[in-house]
Formats: C-alpha cells, sequence, structure tokens
C-alpha cells in the first residue's frame, strides 16, 4: 500500500490546464524532490493534495484511503503539512511562542527548545519572530511544522530566498528531521544544486504530468528532463 497515491489529476484554471493527468505513487517514507519549469503545475499539484484546491478529475489517497477534497483540518489530523512559498508565522508574538500553538508533543517547550537548537536559534526564543532574517524564519517555520509530528510533508520552495550559509543548516535540519521520525518529504525546489543534494529522489514534471523519476543522477542525465527542464 501506498503511503501517497496522486492518480489521474485534472486541474483547470479557464483556459490554463494546470493539471492534465498527473499520476504518480510514492510507497514509503523518504525525501522526494519535485521539480518542473515555472508552469509545469507543481504547486497547483500541492493545493490539490493539501485540500487547498479541489481536482476537476482524479484522486489523492493517503494510506490507500480516499481523501480526496477533504479540508485542510481533516488531512492534518491524517498527519499531512505542508509549507508555502511565503513564510507563515506570527511576527508579534516569540519564536518560542509561535512554536507552542497547538503541538501534538508531550513537553511541548522542552521540545520546541531542542529544535531551536538544532537551527541555531536558542538564543531567538525570547525575541519576536519579526526580528529574524528571512532564512531564519524559515527555519522557524519548519520546526512549528515538525513540533505537529507529521507523516507527509509538502515543502514547496524551502531554499527560496535563503542565503548559502543557512542552506547547509536547513538541509541537515530536514535529515535530522528525517532521520528520528521518518515520513514522506514531497520537495518542490528550483534550486538544482540544493535539492539534488537533499533527495533521494526526483520526480520531474512538465505540461501538468509526470515527465520523469528516478534518481538524482538518472534526472540529470535524463535527455527529456535536460530539454524540459535543466538545459
Amino acid at each position: 500500500m501506498s503511503a501517497l497515491t496522486v492518480a489521474g489529476l485534472q486541474k483547470r484554471y479557464g483556459g490554463i490546464v494546470a493539471l492534465s493527468g498527473c499520476s504518480f505513487e510514492v510507497a514509503q517514507p523518504g525525501i522526494y524532490g519535485l521539480i518542473g519549469p515555472n508552469g509545469a503545475g507543481k504547486t497547483t499539484l500541492f493545493d490539490v493534495i493539501a485540500g487547498i484546491s479541489d481536482p476537476d478529475a482524479g484522486r489523492v489517497a493517503i494510506d490507500g484511503q480516499d481523501v480526496t477534497g477533504l479540508p485542510p483540518h481533516r488531512l492534518a489530523r491524517l498527519g499531512l503539512a505542508r509549507s508555502f512559498q511565503e513564510c507563515r508565522f506570527f511576527p508579534e508574538f516569540t519564536c518560542l511562542d509561535n512554536l507552542l500553538f497547538g503541538p501534538c508533543v508531550a513537553a511541548p517547550r522542552k521540545e520546541a527548545m531542542r529544535l531551536l537548537d538544532l537551527v541555531n536559534l536558542t538564543r531567538y526564543a525570547g525575541e519576536p519572530a519579526a526580528s529574524l532574517s528571512f532564512g531564519q524564519r524559515r527555519l522557524l517555520e519548519l520546526v512549528g511544522i515538525f513540533m505537529m509530528r507529521p507523516r507527509i510533508l509538502l515543502l514547496d520552495e524551502p531554499a527560496a530566498g535563503v542565503n548559502p550559509a543557512l542552506l547547509e543548516l536547513l538541509a541537515g535540519f530536514i535529515r535530522r528531521m528525517h532521520e528520528e521520525r521518518p515520513c514522506l518529504f514531497l520537495v518542490v525546489e528550483h534550486n538544482m544544486e540544493f535539492v539534488m543534494r537533499l533527495a533521494d529522489e526526483i520526480i520531474v514534471m512538465h505540461g501538468g504530468a509526470v515527465l520523469a523519476r528516478g534518481s538524482p543522477a538518472a534526472m540529470q542525465a535524463n535527455a527529456a528532463v535536460v530539454e524540459a527542464y535543466l538545459g
């Protein structure tokens, strides 16, 4: 049984085809990169999986259960979480307080401080989140998501706007969380160096459907992928 199944998803916005029979399955935990040129349908796919947008056709299943069209709060109860291209947090609240809204862990304050330490944000625990740099805000957002102990995590361009010094910290944190609690990461990313080093497997989208899938090395050598995107 697959942890996540996407089957024949179709989505149009007027005359624009965003998803055109998009299908794939992910059977087990791991870090999966989702890449493709602008307009390939990646964000629309995330919106449909996360219950933000209903497909015109097709279905989404988690552990074999059809969840197509379920609202985000019900999907969250099934263990699905999502980040967005823009950081979402409470800027006027402290970094620690940002992490203590609805946590699903025992001893949440202790766990929050442990995770802040892993991303070098301990000294900001009592500071307003607005005082953080953009890259630090991205790290804080991810820490907040991991406080919820997700089983499936959709990361939408986590490296966007993050300076190189923090990218290694970001990648290391994602790997550490996966090692501690193996889950399914689906990572949309345009930073090819980042995603190719981070992901165990790459799924390439083009024209609203899956063009190719395989190891990072195989996708970088795939002629169709190079023509559609990497070239």
